[in-house]
């Protein structure tokens, strides 16, 4: 199954990331003819106890982003877009964009910039990028690279033998392809994870090597049908939240991280949970990461 989106909900806040996400969000509605919706959250309980002092603020909010959202929806329309849809609402981002919102309109994707709040809420409240990536149902693809790509160049899909990690494999080899984008397929090997193990540390070290090598070379045969030539397969070392998005990221200058969602192997994902979250924190690049099926039927 190849990579396609129906439906496309893109989180605006006026920042320059959100700008970016804006023009990925139409570039992407534009290639698979998705309906597009654009969304502006007023986080009304970051800004409660500022209306104290500023009664109009909750106005000015409004005021603001619905000059957002009309410039958006023109913007897109101007360029082609068929189907264009507007929300705002007011509550936590990191709960509405990727709850209510996500399932009015029946997103399949969410785009977003890195930074995922309003230009003065970023500062004092940190992205929710990660929060977004923690309970959206679907793909989210987060825009951080300062200059977009046109096209990517470099492409790294980060696998650890689930199933979603190899439709990650298929949708990240879709996008290489389309934009003629090397690609490093890369396997982390849990090192701290592994080191843990209070016995023969060195026997399972060796035994987990094994294993990489063999489901990197599962993943070379997957990808040798998609007609690829600049590909490559690795196993790196050391945590996979820290080693994607930082040192794999930087060795391979890469400009857009695909991953599944989960990040890790089934017993690591049992104790340690979702690491897609650390590389959306720890990335300098664009990350999709990826909860839809792209398996082949």
């Amino acid at each position: 199954m190849t990579l396609h989106y129906e439906r496309i909900l893109v989180a605006l806040d006026g920042s320059d990331e959100a700008e970016y996400a804006l023009q990925k969000g139409i570039e992407t509605a534009l290639t698979y003819g998705s309906a597009l919706a654009f969304c502006y959250i007023i986080d009304y309980h970051n800004i409660r106890e500022l209306r104290q002092e500023s009664p109009d603020l909750l106005s000015a909010s409004e005021h603001i982003g619905t000059d957002i959202l009309n410039r958006a929806k023109k913007n897109a329309e101007d360029q082609g877009v068929k189907k264009v849809l507007t929300f705002m609402k007011e509550g936590p981002p990191k709960a509405l964009i990727p709850g209510e919102i996500a399932h009015e309109f029946g997103a399949d994707l969410i785009l977003s910039g890195g930074s995922g709040a309003g230009t003065f809420e970023k500062r004092i409240f940190g992205s929710v990028a990660a929060s977004i990536v923690r309970h959206a149902s679907c793909d989210v693809w987060i825009v951080k690279n300062e200059e977009p790509p046109k096209p990517y160049s470099s492409v790294l899909i980060a696998v650890d033998g689930s199933e979603v990690s190899t439709s990650a494999l298929y949708a990240g080899l879709d996008i290489a392809k389309r934009e003629k984008s090397r690609v490093h397929v890369v396997y982390v090997l849990n090192t701290p994870f592994i080191s843990s193990a209070e016995y023969h540390t060195e026997d399972i070290i060796q035994m987990y090597r094994e294993r990489g090598k063999e489901l990197l070379e599962e993943y070379r045969n997957l990808s040798a049908a998609e007609d690829i030539s600049a590909i490559d397969f690795s196993v790196e070392y050391g945590a996979p939240k820290v080693v994607i998005p930082t040192e794999a990221a930087k060795k391979f200058e890469t400009d857009l991280i695909v991953a599944g969602s989960s990040g890790m192997g089934r017993a690591e994902r049992l104790f340690l949970g979702s690491v897609s979250e650390g590389i959306v924190r720890r990335a300098a690049c664009d990350v999709l990461i990826i909860r839809n099926d792209y398996l082949p039927k």
